[in-house]
């Protein structure tokens, strides 16, 4: 049995809000709106949820007394260095009160190209805080170190690596012998050293400086040192962001998927020295982690299991739950899977979908494509349930600050059946490749147990925490809605 929604919403909206929604950094916008009575009149007001297709506007007053709704509207984006003149035809779908005002769902006339505003704004906004910083930088003298050094080792084997490459390609014989991947595993082994180098000092440098001086001179590493690193599409994507963050569910496909991938012989060598890094490996492990959890439930639990994964990505631990347990197992089980980016759960979805088919089974699963912050506010509306018996989330906190983890923490709480759990992953502040994930643009939230536990402070009710640490720079933070320990 599969039951799949894309967008769980009240039901009065649920037929006319933007179908792919994609939480962005909010864009001041300037509409002019011609109503259907034929009347003019404008607006300033902040995107919310934005995708090509569509968006949501806040507005702090409603925009007519008059019935807005078919209206035809034209939209510029404005940044404090853009604006983004081109009409962008739409039409008002819906209108609500919100606690911010009121709220408006457009749909474009025609799709937007997104991701190209966001990577030209990005890139005038580092131009416009470049020219107007008070004086030139000079860069920590260990970072000039670090760059001279690796940009030196990888030169030095460059000419090399790519005669090595040209020869494999003239000889067809190299793929019958499957001769490519013992090169490609040999030349990742002596590569491996300056990687770790590059490890290694970077991480002492992250340490030493002052946290102000933290983001340029890792900026100044990053762009030295990219035309070597971008050679390996991990670290591309998680500098470039393509969907507005590090640590999509693309790049977590690209660990589960572990196969050599990058430009040339030197860029397959550097991702795979970027997926031997114990942070990628932790990242691999927390599928193991939830789906050994989630078997151990099932088979300890008498009857139903209703699990929520939050941020779920492309849920591989559920595939491997499919294929591994039988069909008697699955049956207690229900499982809801949660995530703002739209592609996740269509990747989520469509794995599962592959994994019942070709193992012949069936499970209880329903695929939820909304904004985390508008779940973690009313999560019940969303979750058709009585009550959960397992959350978990593997990388959402890893990215959220204290406060909104609490807040989170306390609504997710209020959803678990007496004897709920929650389980939350977080990479561990002992990590000793911060430097190196820093030099990505991949920055993370960094917690120790302390911090961990305090996710539970803003909780009322009886509850049991603790931490599960990892053999990987990573723990797990545990919550059981009970007192009593032996539950």
């Amino acid at each position: 049995m599969e039951k799949t929604s894309s967008n769980q919403i009240d039901k009065s909206y649920e037929k006319l809000l933007p179908k792919e929604e994609v939480f962005i950094p909010t864009y001041s916008c300037f509409y002019k709106i011609h109503s259907v009575n034929k009347e003019e009149s404008s607006a300033k007001a902040v995107l919310g949820d934005i995708s090509k297709y569509g968006t949501r506007i806040i507005c702090e007053e409603r925009i007519s007394d008059q019935t807005v709704l078919g209206s035809v509207l034209d939209m510029s984006i404005v940044t404090d260095v853009l604006q983004y003149s081109r009409k962008l035809s739409g039409v008002i779908r819906w209108e609500k009160r919100s606690e911010k005002g009121w709220e408006y769902g457009i749909q474009f006339d025609e799709p937007i190209h997104l991701d190209l505003f966001r990577a030209i704004h990005d890139s005038l906004t580092g131009i416009k805080v470049r020219v107007e910083s008070a004086e030139p930088k000079t860069p920590h003298q260990k970072a000039l170190s670090i760059v001279f050094q690796t940009k030196e080792k990888i030169q030095s084997i460059q000419p090399l690596l790519s005669q090595l490459e040209s020869s494999l390609n003239d000889h067809e014989y190299a793929v019958g012998y499957n001769l490519k991947e013992e090169i490609y595993k040999s030349v990742f082994l002596l590569l491996s050293p300056i990687y770790n180098f590059l490890k290694e000092k970077t991480n002492e440098l992250y340490h030493e400086l002052d946290p102000t001086e933290v983001n340029y001179n890792f900026s100044y590493l990053r762009e030295e040192l990219q035309c070597y690193l971008f050679l390996d599409p991990f670290v591309k994507r998680a500098t470039t962001k393509p969907l507005g963050y590090a640590g999509d569910f693309e790049m977590m496909d690209a660990i589960y998927r572990d196969t050599n991938e990058g430009t040339n012989l030197l860029g397959k060598s550097l991702h795979k020295c970027t997926l031997n890094l114990k942070s990628a490996q932790a990242v691999f492990h927390r599928q193991n982690f939830f789906y050994r959890t989630i078997l151990d439930r099932l088979k300890k639990k008498e009857d139903k299991l209703c699990v929520l994964s939050v941020a779920c990505g492309p849920a591989r631990e559920m595939i491997t739950l499919i294929n591994d347990a039988d069909q008697s197992t699955l049956d207690k089980l229900t499982i809801y899977l949660l995530d703002q980016d739209p592609r996740a759960i269509t990747e989520a979805k469509h794995g599962i979908r592959i994994a019942l088919l070709k193992n012949h089974k069936q499970v209880d699963f329903h695929c939820l494509n909304v904004e985390i912050a508008r779940f973690a506010a009313n999560p019940g509306k969303f979750v058709q349930h009585t009550g959960i018996d397992m959350i978990y989330s593997a990388g959402l906190f890893d990215y959220i600050k204290m406060k909104t983890a609490q807040k989170i923490c306390t609504h997710l709480y209020s959803i678990l059946n007496p004897t709920g759990e929650i389980f939350l992953g977080n990479f561990s502040d002992a990590s000793d490749e911060i430097g190196i994930m820093e030099v990505m643009d991949w920055s993370l939230i960094y917690r120790s147990d302390d911090e961990l536990l305090k996710f539970a402070d803003t909780i009322r009710g009886p509850k049991t925490t603790g931490i599960i640490d990892d053999v990987l720079p990573q723990k797990f933070f545990y919550l059981l809605k009970s007192s009593d320990s032996k539950n």
